[in-house]
């Protein structure tokens, strides 16, 4: 019997115990959280500042004002995008956060289950979160899609946005604005 037959054979004959040791796994595994989404209005409006000037280590810079109210809340950086096929949001390229209540640290953690959520508990008295991190570009097409360069930037808002949790996008309203490099100008469809 030829060499690569026996391999087939091999692999047909190990296959199917893989398959009942995953659907095992996946049964006793814990699920990701879903956070429901209302239609409901959020009830103010997301600031949304970037500063995409940084163009000689390809960093954009985030500054938000989310509002909130005390207690708990989950922070989303999204995730499934419209027009792709799978759960391609960057989240490998988000750095440095930080966030802020009152002018005061506010410790947060990464959702064991979920690595696009983070939660945070908001203290008594706060009204907005101030929530600043920066957007690492990749520098290389290995890296993923070039979206700044010396020459030009492609600032899609999802990549430097997080949003609380229990809302529809469409259901949230932001108010964007953006530094550009000087002398630039900005332009789209």
């Amino acid at each position: 019997m030829p060499r690569h037959t026996l391999l087939a054979l091999a692999l047909t004959l190990a296959l199917p115990s893989l398959a009942i040791s995953s659907v095992a796994d996946a049964q006793t595994s814990p699920q990701a959280p879903v956070y429901p989404a209302r239609t409901t209005p959020h009830p103010r409006t997301i600031a949304l500042e970037v500063d995409a000037t940084n163009l000689s280590q390809r960093v954009f810079s985030v500054k938000q004002r989310i509002p909130v109210s005390a207690g708990p809340v989950t922070l989303l950086f999204p995730k499934w995008l419209t027009g792709n096929h799978a759960d391609y949001g960057r989240i490998d390229k988000v750095a440095g956060l930080v966030i802020t209540a009152n002018g005061q640290k506010v410790e947060w953690t990464r959702d064991p289950l979920d690595v696009y959520a983070f939660n945070v508990d908001v203290p008594q008295g706060a009204s907005t979160l101030d929530v600043a991190f920066q957007f690492i570009t990749p520098t290389d097409r290995e890296q993923g899609r070039v979206v700044m360069t010396p020459n030009m930037l492609n600032l899609q808002w999802n990549m430097v946005a997080l949003y609380p949790a229990g809302y529809a996008a469409s259901a949230i309203t932001v108010a964007p604005s953006v530094k550009l490099p000087a002398g630039w100008q900005a332009a789209t469809a």
